[in-house]
């Protein structure tokens, strides 16, 4: 929840600060309005929040999100995995940075960052067509 800063629109935590497009600020808003009139006591300090952690520290898990997204195009894996490519893409594709940024390992960060020593024309092993 510290990490937003509405009056500046933008995402700061640790070394990564990051400015929110206006629907993601609106969005941001609205949910943190909808969790204070839900959950006004709750010391969670994580932006999402459920029944069954808004007593507690620990975050929401990624199933908490499916059904969120039932329908759309798209999974939470997915969203994840844009998230961290989008990341790689606008600090210089570091691996290190990836890591402690979305708590992935090493190997994880240099698989996201040979993405882009390869060229963004050419597709992975993992794309089909």
């Amino acid at each position: 929840m510290t990490a937003i800063d509405f009056t500046r629109g933008r995402l700061s935590l640790d070394d990564v600060d990051h400015p929110l497009d206006d629907f993601t600020r609106q969005a941001a808003a609205n949910y943190t309005r909808l969790r204070h009139e839900r959950w006004p006591r709750t010391r969670n300090p994580h932006l999402f929040i459920s029944s069954q952690t808004a007593h507690t520290r620990t975050p929401v898990t990624i199933g908490w999100m499916q059904p969120l997204l039932r329908g759309l195009p798209v999974t939470a894996q997915r969203l994840r995995e844009d998230r961290i490519l989008e990341e790689a893409a606008v600090t210089g594709a570091d691996p290190q940075h990836l890591c402690a940024v979305f708590n992935i390992t090493p190997e994880t960060g240099l698989r996201y960052i040979r993405y882009f020593q390869r060229g963004m024309d050419q597709p992975t092993h993992n794309q089909q067509g």
